[in-house]
């Protein structure tokens, strides 16, 4: 990729919503798909072509750790100055401001806005192998600020690399980076700061092989002025493509691998807020253990990796209309090529009108372990028993390339909560594409929705292609236990289908008066008991000790 790049972004949390410009796409057969590429300049057959590149990548991940003060004019945010915390005097008199987060490992029991975790599973092995630490990139933050959680700005580093022992990739090493970026904006309130939103977090895992060449550099963000605002940019000043690297530093890139199969990774995460609405992600056979903590939210997510198709190519502007163009976010200039994020409408319609210069055919399919919380913007079409809920309303996990970024959403005409995914037919092999799709709903939440009572609950999955056929799945299962109902459909190959889940109850159950949402929290497997605290003594020293469980360490007593 050229030097001199630069990926604009705009001074508002729609940033992670727009496309990003790059240029052209290359792949080499020798390297894994998940070191599948965009080459640094654009050759014969692309320059006069526009191109699309669709892929769940690290990018939005790899924001640095910033915080900016902006303001909003005739309807545009416009960044000012970079700052060192709230009480930054060169922010003084800022009324909104914006933050990226990286989240460190954590350093105590008591710390939060860190990852308390990452660990995988081995087949047959149920106990956990912890990972372990071993290197920041980059080295340090190039804005760093204060935190202040109480106002609602977490804490800010960089990510970095962890050993799994006994864990090796397809790379051949241990090494795994663990990424939990934390998006959000504040708004100042007579002398305090508010959370304008609720902000958005994501979360990855990436096998990674660590590679030192002076070539590779920092990201670099900074203000950048623009026709009538200025935005916050971040400069990639490496002269090596750096795309490929989950995360990069001066001197150093942490280059992606292919993920061990059968192997179950999970990351716990310590949130100063409590984390509710909706996840959804990239994981195979997920399982999420939730906990609503006195600092916020205790989140441990585990589960397999999974492959999600890259649908990539090059067409001539002259096959599509003008209003293709608009409606489906084709905007790009020749020889450039647009990056749609993979949730939402227009995406899933971008995709469709792409299908037919694609030749219905993925260009890479990587290995994949990322989640993340769905933003209030993208909550709006949820049905208020989700919107409304305290706790987790549940959670959607999809190999599929693109899908809808809302929670199921309720066709009262049909009695189905339906949801849609899109993906090219063909793998790059040229086998065809095998669909998977897991629902976690609160049954609180869904008896909300439905108006049930607390009576059992059956359901029946079915999936509906773009012309409204119906057609068989290869496995569905439907479970209901320790809180939460569960519903997989496994096997779809028709390419751009709606996947309707119909619940029932026995004619005898009674339903409820009100649709009102209880605020529920899961139990056993989806969440874990409340810690608490006890103090232990040791002669002079004490300890708190915080846990599920909680015990004195070796030669400590119970006070």
């Amino acid at each position: 990729m050229l030097s001199t790049m630069k990926k604009v972004i705009a001074a508002s949390l729609i940033f992670l919503s727009q496309l990003l410009v790059y240029p052209a796409i290359s792949a080499a057969d020798s390297v894994p798909d998940e070191q599948y590429s965009l080459q640094g300049a654009s050759n014969s057959d692309s320059k006069n072509r526009i191109g699309v590149f669709f892929e769940d990548n690290a990018d939005t991940l790899r924001m640095p750790t910033l915080l900016y003060s902006y303001s909003i004019s005739t309807g545009r945010q416009s960044a000012e100055s970079f700052c060192n915390g709230l009480d930054d005097p060169s922010c003084a008199k800022a009324s909104f401001m914006k933050y990226y987060s990286l989240m460190p490992p954590c350093k105590s029991s008591t710390e939060v806005d860190c990852i308390e975790s990452v660990y995988a599973i081995a087949p047959g092995a149920p106990a956990r192998i912890k990972g372990i630490y071993r290197e920041s990139i980059p080295e340090k933050v190039e804005h760093p600020f204060i935190a202040d959680p109480a106002q609602g700005l977490p804490q800010g580093s960089v990510s970095g690399v962890w050993e799994i022992p006994n864990i090796k990739h397809g790379g051949g090493s241990t090494n795994f980076v663990a990424i939990v970026s934390r998006v959000g904006s504040l708004k100042k309130e007579g002398k305090s700061w508010q959370p304008i939103e609720q902000g958005d977090f994501r979360a990855g895992i990436y096998p990674v092989n660590i590679v030192r060449d002076s070539r590779y550099k920092a990201n670099v963000p900074e203000i950048t002025k623009r026709e009538g605002y200025d935005s916050v940019s971040i400069g990639h000043p490496s002269q090596l493509p750096f795309d490929v690297c989950a995360i990069v530093g001066n001197g150093v890139c942490a280059l992606r691998q292919t993920f061990p199969d059968d192997v179950q990774f999970g990351m716990v995460i310590r949130f100063s807020k409590v984390i509710n609405g909706w996840m959804h992600g990239r994981i195979d056979s997920p399982e999420i253990d939730y906990e609503l903590t006195d600092y916020g939210t205790r989140v441990d997510m585990k589960g397999l990796s999974t492959r999600v198709p890259i649908a990539a190519g090059w067409t001539e502007p002259s096959n599509f209309t003008e209003v293709e163009k608009k409606n489906s976010n084709l905007q790009g200039t020749l020889g450039s090529t647009v990056h749609p994020r993979p949730s939402g409408i227009s995406s899933m319609e971008a995709l469709n009108l792409w299908a037919k210069y694609l030749n219905d055919k993925a260009v890479a399919n990587p290995s994949q372990w990322i989640f993340y919380n769905l933003p209030e913007y993208d909550m709006q079409a949820a049905s208020s028993c989700i919107k409304t809920s305290k706790t987790l309303a549940g959670f959607i996990t999809t190999n599929s390339t693109t899908y809808t970024a809302s929670p199921p959403i309720y066709n009262e005409k049909s009695g189905t909560l339906d949801y849609s995914v899109a993906s090219l037919h063909y793998l790059p092999d040229g086998k065809v594409f095998q669909g998977k799709y897991n629902l976690f709903i609160d049954s609180k939440v869904a008896r909300c929705i439905y108006k049930f009572s607390t009576a059992p609950i059956s359901a029946t999955v079915s999936i509906t292609s773009a012309d409204g056929a119906q057609k068989s799945v290869a496995t569905t299962t439907v479970t209901e236990n320790n809180g939460w109902i569960h519903l997989s459909a496994v096997g779809f190959t028709f390419s751009f289908p709606t996947i309707k889940v119909k619940l029932t109850q026995g004619d005898t159950a009674p339903q409820t008066a009100s649709p009102t949402p209880v605020a529920s929290v899961p139990a056993t497997k989806i969440v874990k008991p409340k810690r608490t605290t006890i103090t232990c003594s040791k002669g002079i020293t004490t300890r708190k000790i915080n846990a599920i469980d909680p015990k004195c360490p070796k030669g400590f007593t119970k006070l």
